[in-house]
């Protein structure tokens, strides 16, 4: 693929640059599982979190059921096909080849991804990520900046239910010569919130969830001459939320710089890369009592520090006309602890925790692509991890002494994980595509699984040191039928077997409760995450889209999937369980038509079906339908504005339901109102 092309100069003598393709973003061939948003629909989409576009398809999902808007970041990791048993993503996220995914806990903060400054967005199946190995046994999203035109800039602003504010402001700066870009967006996002609790549940206690966003992006590229491309960029973001009472709360912020370089000569291109990432992140957590009149502090995390330091080498080569070469080598480092204060009795804490440790993963890789050029491509790769946990400990002193109650250091592990992936490709005709795919990859569990244990209300989840990686074995098949420029129908079959699932386990014996050390409060529970020895996701996908002419588009999206616990010699009760937050089915449908061309009228329905929030499979959440109206008017070439109401008919979406028979709920019927001004 070509890293840069030379620059275009228009008749009005602003200076153009193409969209820069990377080798750094490791591409496969795109097969039936892939999805694709344009630079386009990115930005007409207009969604306050970009978790929210990429719901439209019905692959991608956070583990909890509602938008990362008002979600924790703690609970958007990202399931693509439901292969998440817990939280933690099995999914790479990755920005212009650099990971997104948080150092600590592996989870993403998806308000910090302004639309305004996408170029494009993917989805990719499993056998298409193996280049990445860790992270990415189910797959990658892969985010890639846009490269401005031209000179100018946008404003953006958005006001809508819930006393919601949000305002993104973007400048690009392209040299004379074309060879200089300079791409800028500051961004906010303020709202109220809403009760994440039904009227006939709230106490006194209780407070909207509500958010307080901002952040700044600034990207540079340098085109110099024979071949050399250049690109630094820096971002920082803050964001502070409440979780629905007075006392609970949690804090992020992180800071983000990078640097690439590539080189491209005839049919031979490098890149390097080298990134630092710094994530500090707080939350309370609270007991409240049973009229939800009073609460007081039960877990303070003051102090959750996490860092990141990587970069990789990568090259690509044509062998021949036929078969082109990828080879790579990438590190990353990895660092982080919680720092928090425990067991409040009698108005103070009786234990101050320290915990965490660190992580290194070292991989090299190699994926070959094949064309035959009548119809047949076969893509293959493989790599070779090198990981390792160190430093390992978990101290407890008495916060008002400093006396020692408890000091755990635990021995040093390393080990080596190989991951491949084949994907065969065979066009019939003009019209339809075969694929079938194999890969195997690993996840090694994130600082925060092993070190940092977390509460939901009155059930309390403990970390566990001595977790071993998720093994993936996945399989695909799908085909792909376009009879025509209008009309194009998808399906795919999978299945992922899973050893070694990281599960939040509950913990039934009261002799382990006693050993492991933590009250439980009445009505609660408790869970120490664990390994369960295997575990299956089978699943089909099907997605249609219809453009019979410039006026109307159809699209539907459905997937079937079972997740099955197979085997559980931890907690038998486990076996033949379905994962947590984990629905059989879910479809969506959209519809836009344009009646003038200054004109868009949209509509969609979205359907989810019953799912458990635990993983025992005793706390049923009941399936809903979210349906979506809007329009967006072009008001002349710069303005445009759009309208939306979101969750039309005002239905209940549950979202959680804790052992004490609170049930969490998503945001109520929500009306947005934005106008977009360019320049």
């Amino acid at each position: 693929m070509s890293l840069w092309a030379a620059c275009l100069y228009a008749e009005d003598e602003f200076a153009t640059l193409p969209e820069l393709i990377v080798i750094g973003e490791r591409l496969p061939v795109e097969t039936p599982g892939t999805r694709v948003w344009g630079e386009d629909e990115i930005s007409s989409g207009n969604a306050l979190t970009l978790d929210a576009l990429l719901a439209k398809d019905p692959a991608f999902s956070l583990y909890r059921r509602q938008s990362a808007f008002f979600g924790n970041p703690t609970s958007s990791g990202v399931s693509l096909r439901r292969t998440g048993a817990t939280a933690t993503s099995r999914t790479l996220i990755l920005r212009d080849g650099i990971p997104q995914n948080d150092p600590f806990g592996g989870w993403v903060s998806w308000a910090r991804y302004d639309s305004g400054t996408l170029a494009s967005a993917r989805l990719i199946p499993a056998a298409g990520a193996t280049v990445w190995g860790n992270q990415s046994p189910a797959g990658t999203v892969q985010l890639t900046t846009r490269t401005p035109e031209r000179s100018g800039g946008y404003l953006r602003t958005t006001i809508g239910s819930h006393d919601t504010r949000a305002v993104s402001l973007g400048g690009d700066i392209v040299s004379e010569d074309g060879r200089h870009t300079i791409l800028s967006n500051v961004y906010s996002l303020q709202s109220d919130g809403f009760y994440g609790l039904s009227e006939s549940q709230r106490g006194a206690v209780d407070r909207r969830l509500d958010l307080d966003v901002r952040g700044i992006d600034l990207r540079s590229v340098w085109q110099g001459g024979q071949g050399v491309t250049l690109e630094s960029m820096f971002s920082f973001f803050d964001e502070e939320r409440g979780n629905g009472t007075v006392l609970s709360r949690n804090s992020s912020r992180a800071i983000d710089a990078s640097l690439r370089a590539s080189w491209e000569t005839d049919g031979l291109t490098w890149q390097a890369t080298g990134y630092y990432q710094r994530r500090d992140f707080a939350a309370l957590f609270s007991s409240v009592n049973a009229d939800r009149s009073f609460e007081s502090p039960a877990l303070d995390q003051f102090d959750v520090p996490g860092s990141g330091l990587g970069g990789g080498l990568t090259t690509t080569f044509d062998v021949s006309d036929q078969l082109e070469m990828t080879l790579g080598a990438d590190v990353r480092h990895l660092r982080g602890e919680t720092n928090e204060n425990a067991g409040f009795v009698s108005g103070a804490f009786l234990r101050r925790r320290q915990a965490g440790g660190r992580q290194t993963f070292t991989g090299a890789f190699a994926r070959a692509e094949f064309d035959n050029g009548s119809g047949f491509r076969v893509e293959a790769s493989t790599r070779l991890d090198y990981w390792s946990h160190a430093d390992g400990k978990r101290i407890e002193r008495r916060p008002a002494t400093g006396a020692l109650l408890r000091e755990d250091l635990y021995s040093d592990r390393d080990g080596l994980e190989p991951s491949f992936g084949i994907t065969v490709l065979h066009d019939v005709g003009e019209s339809i595509t075969f694929s079938a795919a194999a890969s195997s990859s690993f996840r090694a569990p994130t600082l925060n699984e092993l070190y940092r244990p977390f509460r939901v209300r009155s059930d309390i989840t403990e970390a566990n040191p001595l977790l071993e990686a998720e093994r993936f074995f996945s399989l695909g098949a799908g085909a792909l039928w376009e009879p025509n420029k209008e009309f194009s129908l998808s399906g795919n079959f999978f299945v992922h077997w899973i050893d070694e699932a990281i599960a939040n386990v509950p913990v039934t014996d009261l002799t382990q409760v006693a050993a492991l050390g933590i009250f439980v409060p009445p009505g609660g529970s408790l869970q120490q995450r664990d390994n369960v020895d295997h575990a299956r996701v089978l699943g089909f996908e099907s997605k249609a889209n219809w453009n019979p002419n410039d006026f109307v588009s159809l699209s539907l999206g459905y997937q079937w999937t079972e997740t099955r616990f197979t085997d559980s010699s931890v907690q038998p009760l486990l076996e033949n369980g379905s994962f947590p937050q984990s629905p059989a089915h879910q479809a969506n449908l959209s519809m836009t038509v344009r009646p003038h061309e200054s004109l868009e009228l949209f509509a969609a329905m979205d359907y989810t079906s019953g799912a458990f929030d635990d993983a025992l499979s005793v706390r049923p959440l009941d399936s809903y339908w979210n349906t979506q109206l809007g329009l967006e008017m072009e008001v002349n070439e710069d303005l445009s504005i759009r309208a939306m109401v979101d969750n039309v008919f005002d239905e209940e979406i549950q979202t959680g339901l804790a052992s004490n028979g609170l049930m969490s709920i998503g945001a109520p019927r929500t009306f947005w109102l934005s106008a977009r001004i360019e320049w």
